[in-house]
């Protein structure tokens, strides 16, 4: 010990973190009480071990590796949880959607956080990979890489977000589907879900519908998109975000790009509000402040 507290290493350890710690390590786990020693073996068993409401920690092993292989294989069902992954590279702590498209995760509890994760997409067609009830208040993906192990990707909806799953937060994240299928949207709201935060991403991945589809109606809560770079590779229909023309959005510091002439790159702008925003809607040309531009971008 140390006036400065707890020395590792000749660090002082100064931090005092609400809630238990649980590590999980499947390349050597098979412990009972998900110590740093002994962890147990996957985050669905490191998930029983959380107290509700307690802010515990569910702690991934570098090279850990979760697989998602059948309708609710993970349930995040205790409230105030974040699943931190560590490790970086090939040796990322991951999730792993295979063998079945229904593959997926259910988030019932509030503020249940993913951080640092590798996202990783093994299956076509998977329909809901993250589905998040209106008890799933205060969801949080962040600093999380989202990429697929071949061109058969195709996500009908990665996020799918009930209605009054409200206060939504994707930020930070690295998202490449660079040589995907036909993926619908990358986040879906099936109903109004107020004051979601879209912050810090970048997303490059063909979308037919959009990446953010959110349109099913009007958000109110002013859902802010601020400084994210979206790459929307469907050459046909998609959009970067869709939104319910009622929707009082915030745009600001975006931007979007696309490959189709004289089409909006974000849809149904009518209330929103966009502040230092520009698009691209061809390959090898400059970008222009929208949804005014000198197109059909209105």
């Amino acid at each position: 010990m140390s006036l400065n507290g707890i020395m590792l290493n000749g660090v002082p350890l100064l931090t005092l973190y609400q809630g238990n710690v649980y590590w999980v390590d499947s390349n050597g786990g098979g412990g009972s009480v998900g110590s740093f020693a002994k962890p147990v073996a996957s985050i669905s068993t490191a998930m029983g071990l959380c107290t509700a409401a307690n802010g515990d920690k569910i702690m991934c092993k570098p090279g850990h590796v979760e697989n998602i292989s059948e309708a609710a294989a993970l349930v995040c069902d205790k409230s105030d949880v974040a699943i931190i992954g560590t490790g970086s590279g090939g040796n990322q702590s991951k999730i792993t959607f295979d063998t079945a498209d229904t593959a997926s995760i259910t988030v019932t509890a509030p503020n249940v956080t993913l951080c640092n994760l590798w996202i990783y997409i093994d299956f076509a067609n998977i329909d809901g990979m993250i589905e998040v009830a209106a008890t799933g208040t205060y969801f949080t993906v962040d600093k999380c890489r989202w990429t697929g192990g071949s061109n058969a990707l195709d996500i009908e909806e990665g996020i799918r977000l009930a209605a009054a799953a409200n206060n939504f937060s994707f930020t930070n994240n690295d998202v490449r589907f660079l040589t995907g299928g036909d993926t619908e949207s990358l986040v879906y709201t099936v109903g109004e879900c107020v004051d979601m935060t879209v912050s810090g991403n970048f997303i490059a991945m063909p979308s037919s519908d959009a990446h953010f589809s959110l349109d099913a109606t009007a958000l109110t809560g002013a859902p802010l998109f601020s400084n994210n770079v979206m790459v929307q590779m469907d050459t046909t229909t998609g959009f970067c975000v869709d939104i319910d023309a009622a929707t009082v959005a915030v745009f600001t510091n975006e931007m979007y790009a696309h490959d189709k002439s004289n089409t909006l790159v974000a849809n149904a702008l009518t209330a929103s509000y966009c502040v230092r925003c520009y698009g691209v809607e061809l390959n090898a040309v400059s970008s222009l402040i929208w949804p005014a531009t000198a197109t059909a971008w209105t």
